[in-house]
Parts: structure tokens; C-alpha cells; sequence
């Protein structure tokens, strides 16, 4: 079952690479559109290290993260990824995400560049006409 439920996740972030992503601001949730890119289950993001998200995820580093559904179909699959944001070191990776990032807003030679690692917690996958998700655990 894991291993299926596993594939459908993945199936859905080779599908979409743009989605929401929900830190805590002030108290409050702060969402903003990003693009993602994974290796396996572990999604990764660019960034700047002067924005707001930066700060954010240094004072509480979990983050919900939707990403799949587009509006075009209601039967379409989405998920909900819960995990924890560390600021990635491995040039390797690094290079990687900068090489599949097609961005007007970043640039890897700009000061600050950044690329967020998100490590999945629990990932809740949608898909209708199922009632519930199906839930995989990570912790």
C-alpha cells in the first residue's frame, strides 16, 4: 500500500511544479505561490535570503505546502505536504534546482541566492471522488 500510495504522490509533483506554499507570520498563516522541483519526496524551492520567508521559516520551520490541482478538472488529484524547511548546502543540489529554474524573479548570481529543502513530514494526497485522503506518515 505505501508503495502505491508513495507513486501517487509522486506521480502528481512530476505533474505540477507550481504551488502553495504556507509559513507563519505574525501568528498567522502567509502563503505565496512558489515553484517546486523533488527528488523523491523531498521537494526543494529557490529563494532570496532577504524576503520575508526566510525570517519566517528561522522562527518556526514547518510549512503546508499544496501543489497539484489547477481548477481545470474537479477530479483532479492534489496534495497537502507538511514538512520541515532547512536551507540546503549541497552545491550539488544547488546547481541542480538552479538548472531547472526558469525564473524572471531569481537569479543564482544574485547575493542571497537560496534553496530551500522541504523534508516531507506527512503528505495527504486528494483525489477525488475518494472522501478522504489517504495519508502517508513520515515521522
Amino acid at each position: 500500500m505505501r508503495n502505491e500510495l508513495e507513486e501517487r504522490i509522486l506521480n502528481v509533483l512530476d505533474a505540477h511544479k507550481i504551488g502553495v506554499m504556507a509559513s507563519v507570520k505574525n501568528k498567522f498563516p502567509h502563503a505565496r505561490y512558489m515553484t517546486f522541483f523533488h527528488k523523491g519526496l523531498t521537494l526543494y524551492t529557490a529563494t532570496l535570503d532577504t524576503l520575508p520567508k526566510i525570517d519566517e521559516i528561522a522562527r518556526n520551520p514547518h510549512v503546508c505546502i499544496l501543489i497539484g490541482y489547477e481548477g481545470e478538472q474537479v477530479k483532479s488529484a492534489f496534495i497537502e505536504f507538511n514538512g520541515r524547511v532547512v536551507i540546503e548546502e549541497n552545491e550539488a543540489i544547488i546547481e541542480e534546482i538552479w538548472e531547472k529554474l526558469d525564473s524572471e524573479w531569481l537569479d543564482k548570481t544574485q547575493a542571497g541566492f537560496k534553496v530551500l529543502k522541504i523534508i516531507p513530514e506527512e503528505i495527504r494526497i486528494f483525489d477525488l471522488p475518494a472522501e478522504e485522503p489517504d495519508v502517508l506518515d513520515l515521522i
